[in-house]
């Protein structure tokens, strides 16, 4: 919260890198409004989501693999006074268990970098879309990552094309990759906060994942090959 400042969107309860201007370009982006669906592919506990759906009035579906994720955006759904427009299910982004040409519209937040088949979530997310109806996503583009992590991908155009998808918008956020630097420093500058916060295991993860990405392991400082992205995709029609 100290690294993104007023960027820190504190309402949609995120301990990710999502910032209130980003939050308010995906909600305008995906053109929905009430009496419509989305769906929040890797909802995590859903507040970013939750946002977005009292945002533009959308109903919307969150899809997670983790129960434990789900039961915690249900309850904080409950204790904001919108189950009626929200729900959730155990699903992956490569399989939703969602009908075909569903939903209004997509989003996802800051995890295609960490899905092994991207070609497969790509397809499954554009067969649950209407024709027309758009995925908006946050993600990383990078040219090199850390030993340990998946490969990186440095434009995801191609793989967006290939399940049926148009490029409307891919907007770099270097605003959002300065202050990921600037947390991460202020991580590692101050451990011994974080260690007392919150529990070890948690704490020794994210100080490994500072460490890596600013290059304090191997001397390589991936955050210069990394590049935060905000891409609009709109689901074409079937030929």
């Amino acid at each position: 919260m100290e690294a993104f400042g007023e960027e820190y969107p504190a309402e949609a309860a995120t301990d990710g890198y999502m910032t209130r201007t980003e939050l308010r370009q995906m909600a305008d982006a995906l053109r929905v409004g009430p009496g419509q669906k989305i769906a929040d592919l890797g909802c995590g506990r859903g507040g970013p989501g939750q946002w977005i759906a009292r945002a533009t009035g959308a109903g919307l579906v969150g899809i997670d693999v983790s129960e434990v994720a789900l039961e915690q955006a249900r309850a904080r759904a409950s204790q904001l006074g919108i189950s009626d427009i929200v729900s959730y299910k155990t699903a992956s982004f490569d399989a939703t268990g969602l009908d075909a040409a569903s939903v209004d519209g997509a989003l996802r937040i800051d995890v295609i970098w960490a899905i092994p088949d991207k070609r497969a979530g790509f397809a499954e997310t554009a067969r649950i879309l209407k024709p027309g109806a758009r995925f908006v996503f946050t993600d990383w583009e990078r040219d090199l990552s850390p030993p340990g992590y998946p490969p990186p991908v440095s434009n995801h155009r191609p793989l967006l094309e290939a399940a049926g998808f148009e490029v409307e918008l891919r907007q770099l956020g270097p605003q959002a990759d300065s202050m990921r630097r600037a947390f991460y420093e202020k991580m590692l500058a101050r451990q011994a906060e974080l260690l007392r916060d919150l529990n070890e295991k948690t704490a020794q993860s994210n100080l490994r994942e500072a460490r890596a990405w600013l290059g304090l392991l191997d001397g390589v400082d991936y955050m210069q090959h990394s590049r935060r992205v905000l891409i609009v995709a709109r689901r074409l029609a079937e030929k």
